[in-house]
């Protein structure tokens, strides 16, 4: 009896091994995108959320103020800082970081500005700053080695000027309406520049700023077709001597996040109708050009706008 039993005991044979391995693996293989696609959900929320914060910011500074933040701190005739403090610098106390500003203490009423590399308080890390998705470093060597910012303003509404003196405006001041005009939008580190924490740098206005230009999320050759930075076929990421590096760029799937004028955030779609002419380091004015994202960024050109 005892023999019998111990007959009747026995192991998977190897091919029935390689089968359950093999189903195991096809699970993992459909396991993996949808936690993927989980994943940057979350982190395209939570990019959502700090421009949210960011909105609340600025119309708290208001409040305070009497106008919104300027882009880059400058006084009318000069002397125009570079590099200098920027919004992200003066809204610190609006988003509980109060202590931070005290600290470094900055001038902002000469004004002067921070040294070209960032040291001390200036290596902090503001988190709502920095979005989840961009997986790059969490400081920027295009920019001194500040901590890297993931957002920067709308000129148009913040200022300063063609001229670098200051002209912010207030939010009722936006003729074509809050809620048609962008205030603040993305830009990444992997293809774009993205910019640096608290300062316009020397390097490029692009460090506070955003432009619209042919569109959302230009990308760098990797192929036939447009010829990228390093040439055509390269897959080289956009510098501070690239024309796209003050591009709207993020690494959500298919467009960027926005805060727009009202406080509202909407993620537009790459595919938004934009002017294929304009260069992204053209300084647009006020004009009858009917393209979608162009109209989203003039607060005053009088146009109709209809998001998508």
């Amino acid at each position: 009896m005892f023999r019998s039993l111990s007959r009747s005991r026995r192991g998977f044979t190897l091919i029935e091994l390689l089968v359950v391995i093999a189903i195991i693996a096809i699970l993992i293989g459909l396991l993996l995108p949808a936690v993927q696609k989980v994943r940057e959900a979350a982190a395209r929320m939570k990019c959502s959320n700090n421009l949210k914060q960011m909105g609340l910011a600025f119309h708290n500074y208001q409040d305070t103020n009497g106008k919104l933040p300027t882009g880059w701190v400058t006084k009318q005739g000069g002397p125009y800082p570079s590099p200098g403090w920027s919004w992200s610098y003066i809204i610190l106390p609006f988003i509980e970081q109060g202590n931070l500003l005290t600290t470094i203490n900055g001038d902002i009423t000469t004004p002067t500005g921070p040294s070209g590399t960032a040291t001390g308080a200036l290596l902090t890390i503001v988190s709502i700053y920095q979005c989840p998705s961009d997986g790059s470093a969490q400081f920027n060597g295009n920019f001194g080695g500040y901590p890297r910012i993931n957002y920067v303003v709308n000129r148009w509404v913040v200022g300063p000027d063609t001229n670098s003196n200051p002209a912010p405006m207030r939010i009722e001041q936006i003729v074509d309406g809050s809620s048609n005009t962008l205030l603040v939008g993305e830009r990444d580190m992997i293809v774009n520049i993205a910019g640096p924490q608290l300062v316009r740098h020397n390097n490029t206005s692009a460090s506070f700023e955003g432009r619209v230009g042919r569109g959302l999320n230009p990308q760098p050759a990797t192929g036939p077709g447009p010829v990228g930075p390093g040439g055509a076929g390269s897959n080289t990421p956009y510098n501070t001597g690239s024309e796209q590096r003050l591009a709207y760029n993020s690494k959500h799937t298919g467009g960027c996040n926005f805060v727009f004028g009202d406080g509202s955030v909407r993620f537009l779609a790459q595919s938004i109708d934009a002017d294929p002419n304009d260069a992204y380091t053209n300084f647009p004015t006020v004009n009858s050009t009917n393209f979608t994202l162009q109209r989203l960024q003039l607060p005053n050109d009088g146009l109709p706008v209809s998001i998508p």
